[in-house]
């Protein structure tokens, strides 16, 4: 029994729901006055006291928030159930399904509470479907957006009771919200679903050792479509002044495909020239490279990177004489501002 107490404290530890002391919320940001749809997707794992635990696939958050002109929140949140692998000592393994509902209320950051049902099953010791509820504790708040959407991590709390409790910790909870309507107003329910499918794409192709151009360009058409919908976003007049009106970059997305760029540049053997010019023109329409780049610092290690290995690429193609490589170097190379790289590739090219 305490085996099983243990797997089900650290299961519920993994999204930050474990009955620790619950840190005090520090919003970046306070959520602006409206009615709030968003959705949150958490990914990740934990380890540590010879327990691991690892979401499988993603865990669907979905909330709804009324926030008042005085920054006061009443809302709800639903986590859809959500399958965690369980490594226990001696190679012994666990499952379980973690799943919640319940409330959202306070000012400036919304304080969750409501239950989580755990069920544990430990084929080893014959536990099948074993169910604990727990209490829902914590909080989240937005990091950036503007008066008609919203970004944040739901994580942020959850990984410093985790890192507290000892145990190194890889979860990520990423959310966005579209203000549906103005304080008093029903408005609109419309939402982008993409949403989930473009966190788990992510995750996947961060992943996956060499992952295909052609998966990595549809990712990018995807969060430029979805990035484009923000756009449409009309601006408000209801949100408090230290909130820009209109939007603002949506970094999440643009920091992973960073950190995917970073991970094929660094063993780019199974990639083309022509697949790595077209990563550095995708790079640059997505925002990681270029002056778009919400981060100039990351923009130019990795336009530097690209042009290390395009140069290498480059070089290969001279030796071998394929021209038509080199002619998607040379537009690559221009369109990011590579104008060194450019005219190497124009002159072999043309």
């Amino acid at each position: 029994m305490r085996r099983l107490i243990g797997i089900i404290l650290v299961a519920a530890l993994l999204v930050g729901l474990a009955a620790l002391p619950v840190l005090a919320a520090k919003p970046s940001m306070p959520f602006p006055p409206g009615k709030w749809k968003g959705k949150g997707v958490w990914t990740g794992a934990i380890s540590g006291n010879d327990v691991g635990v690892t979401i499988v696939g993603a865990s669907v958050y979905d909330f709804e928030l009324n926030v008042d002109p005085e920054g006061n929140i009443d809302g709800l949140w639903t986590l859809a159930p959500t399958k965690v692998n369980v490594a226990m000592p001696e190679g012994e393994s666990a499952s379980g399904v973690i799943s919640g509902m319940g409330g959202l209320a306070g000012n400036g950051a919304a304080t969750v509470d409501g239950t989580y049902t755990i069920s544990i099953t430990i084929p080893s010791v014959g536990v099948s479907g074993y169910e604990v509820a727990l209490p829902a504790e914590g909080s989240f708040w937005p990091t950036s957006g503007s008066c008609t959407f919203i970004q944040g991590d739901l994580a942020n709390q959850a990984r410093e009771s985790q890192q507290a409790a000892g145990f190194a910790t890889s979860v990520v909870g990423p959310f966005t919200a579209k203000r549906i309507a103005a304080p008093g107003d029903d408005g609109t329910q419309s939402w982008d679903e993409s949403y989930v499918e473009l966190v788990e794409k992510m995750t996947e192709l961060l992943g996956t050792p060499n992952p295909s151009t052609t998966e990595v360009l549809a990712l990018v058409i995807g969060v430029d479509e979805f990035t484009a919908n923000l756009v449409k976003a009309s601006v408000c007049n209801e949100a408090p002044s230290n909130l820009e009106k209109g939007k603002q970059p949506y970094t999440w997305f643009i920091e992973r495909f960073t950190e995917l760029m970073n991970k094929i540049l660094d063993d780019p053997s199974a990639y083309s020239g022509a697949d790595i010019a077209e990563m550095l023109i995708a790079s640059v329409n997505i925002g990681a490279v270029g002056s778009a780049a919400p981060d100039s610092e990351a923009a130019a290690q990795l336009k530097a990177k690209f042009e290390q290995v395009l140069n290498q690429k480059l070089d290969d193609d001279i030796a071998k004489g394929d021209k038509v490589d080199a002619v998607l170097i040379y537009l690559a190379a221009a369109q990011a501002g590579l104008g060194e790289l450019a005219t190497k590739a124009h002159g072999f090219a043309f």
